[in-house]
């Protein structure tokens, strides 16, 4: 019965820090990125302006794109390329990490830079 509980009590701070995602929808995508700049968890930087510009920056780079709604997802477009890529948006409802899901899997994490 000791074992049982204190297996119970060390499990308690793995559950209470799970992160739960909550998706956007494309009305919430664009509130949660208009005018606003997010730093990554690799330390990049990223401005979204409202009229579709967005700016990234890494390291001494600096990369000049596009943005927009499509559906419920946030797409971008980085020149010299035509297409947009399209990712799923996810907000972290404990911290307010912004989570981008692109094809294939593949997930990056963001923080908005102010907060």
């Amino acid at each position: 019965m000791r074992r049982l509980i204190l297996c119970a009590m060390l499990a308690l701070p793995a559950a209470a820090a799970a992160e739960v995602w909550q998706t956007l929808t494309g009305a919430e995508v664009g509130a949660a990125l208009a005018d606003r700049e997010l730093t990554y968890e690799d330390g990049a930087r990223q401005i979204f302006r409202a009229g579709g510009a967005t700016t990234y920056f890494v390291g001494a780079g600096v990369s000049e794109g596009r943005w927009r709604i499509g559906g419920d997802e946030y797409c971008s477009n980085w020149p010299p390329s035509a297409g947009w890529s399209c990712y799923a948006l996810a907000r972290d409802t404990e911290t307010g990490r912004l989570r981008f899901a692109g094809a294939g899997g593949k997930l990056t994490i963001g923080s908005y830079s102010d907060e």
